[in-house]
């Protein structure tokens, strides 16, 4: 004869646990397995093949062939990009590299004269559960920071968002002190308006120097982490360290500001009010790029000085794949207009769309939109490629004719002048108003115009020179 067990029924209270516990578990368990071969992937193939796979062309195959007219006036221009991240990734800025977006023999090839090298701090793990924002999927801030794990991978300090961005302004630091003493093209680091119109006069006197912003895309520890504990003191450290650039926010909410593709999407925070206002003061581009749209009206209020959006698309312009959270609205464009600043249009599909054409109808669009609020059309838009920002656009900076070309070769094509300003010029002019020393008039003495037969101020001597 068979015996049959009977068990006693749990409590009421044990059994939610469990069932609390189970469920907690068909959640964890698939994104820990998730974490668990990500990082292994790392350790086994390490951080160059993870950055030769994040940092892919995008091909196009209607991508225009340069002319010699367009690369003429390609060579012609002092040409300026407002973002790129290639400071986290294991590369020598010096020797032209194999894979990835930019180094400095890529920029001479391509005859950029400017760079921001952009520091980000913190990447939250882009997969596992899904969290949303309205219908919108959201960026978690709490999850995994990829960030630090590769910082680990790489022998870099890991134990804070501070001490990576420390690491990365003197890795800068570093490869242009090295440019100077090996004799190579000059990496020089730019500090002060006046260090910016040097550039000019050295570059347009022939000789092989490029200039360096340095910025920081999410300054998360700003009044929280640090040691000092205060926003003012925590912005001028950056200051003093040589950051010219700042953006409070990443891809997700922080202390400072909500974040366009945050969970939550507030706006300014009474810290990120401090370290905006503290930036203004000290003599730093505010970047508002990433920032909820909450955020920039908080900013557009609080501010004084021509704002920035240093890399993005337009919403208005936005075609699969492009991710509208990523990009600006119409009243997100007019409140940097508004100010007087600058908004850098980006290379690749998640900005502006699946075809390198995309790139010159976003300028275009944000164009007229000034045009309708009665400002110069073309003074207001630049280049922001996110070069080494774990996208893959059109191209990396040695074929930025590439980008020349479209703006010539479209349908309705842009005007030489208008070409000359968003490449550089008015980048060169809104650093010459923000940096130390800046202003209004200076802007124009150092940023002038080509006039119809290629001549420009000698800035040394008030007269001009061809």
């Amino acid at each position: 004869m068979k015996t049959t067990l009977r068990h006693r029924p749990l409590p009421p209270a044990a059994a939610n646990r469990i069932a609390m516990f189970r469920k907690l578990l068909k959640i964890l368990l698939p994104l820990f397995i998730v974490v668990l071969l990500f990082l292994a992937g790392i350790k086994l193939f390490g951080a160059e093949e993870l950055d030769q796979w994040l940092n892919r062309i995008a091909s196009d195959p209607d991508a225009p062939v340069p002319e010699e007219a367009d690369l003429a006036l390609h060579r012609s221009m002092f040409i300026a990009d407002l973002h790129a991240d290639t400071l986290k990734w294991d590369r020598d800025l010096l020797e032209r590299g194999l894979w990835g977006h930019l180094d400095v023999p890529r920029m001479v090839e391509g005859s950029v004269a400017l760079q921001s090298f952009t520091i980000v701090t913190r990447s939250p793990f882009p997969f596992g559960r899904e969290r949303f924002q309205g219908t919108e999927k959201c960026v978690d801030g709490d999850r995994l920071d990829i960030a630090n794990v590769l910082a680990t991978v790489q022998g870099r300090p890991s134990d804070s968002a501070l001490a990576r961005a420390v690491y990365q302004i003197e890795r800068l630091k570093e490869a242009a002190a090295r440019s100077r003493a090996e004799g190579r093209t000059e990496l020089r680091l730019l500090l002060t308006a006046e260090d910016l119109r040097q550039l000019v006069i050295d570059r347009r006197n022939g000789e092989q120097v490029v200039g360096a912003i340095l910025g920081i895309e999410g300054g998360h520890w700003v009044g929280a982490e640090s040691a000092s504990g205060s926003v003012e003191k925590d912005m001028k450290m950056l200051f003093d360290l040589g950051v010219r650039q700042f953006a409070a926010t990443h891809r997700f909410d922080n202390g400072l500001a909500g974040s366009s593709e945050g969970c939550e999407r507030y706006g300014l925070t009474q810290r990120g009010e401090r370290a905006l206002l503290a930036a203004e003061a000290l003599g730093m581009a505010v970047d508002l790029a990433h920032m909820s749209e909450a955020g920039m009206k908080d900013a557009a209020r609080l501010l004084s000085k021509p704002l920035m959006v240093s890399h993005t698309g337009v919403k208005g312009q936005c075609v699969e794949p492009c991710r509208p959270a990523r990009n600006l609205s119409d009243d997100q464009i007019r409140l940097v207009l508004e100010s007087g600043g600058i908004i850098g249009i980006g290379y690749w599909p998640y900005a502006v769309g699946p075809s390198i054409w995309h790139i010159a109808d976003a300028m275009e669009y944000t164009m007229l939109l000034a045009k309708e609020m009665g400002l110069e059309a073309d003074a207001h838009v630049s280049l922001g490629s996110d070069y080494d920002g774990s996208v893959q656009p059109f191209f990396d900076v040695s074929e930025l004719s590439l980008l020349t070309a479209v703006m010539r070769q479209r349908p309705q094509p842009f005007s030489n002048e208008a070409i000359r300003n968003i490449a550089g010029l008015n980048v060169c002019r809104y650093f010459a108003r923000i940096l130390p020393g800046g202003s209004d008039a200076l802007a124009l003495d150092i940023c002038a115009t080509p006039s119809s037969d290629g001549a420009v101020p000698d800035l040394r001597s008030g007269s001009t020179r061809r």
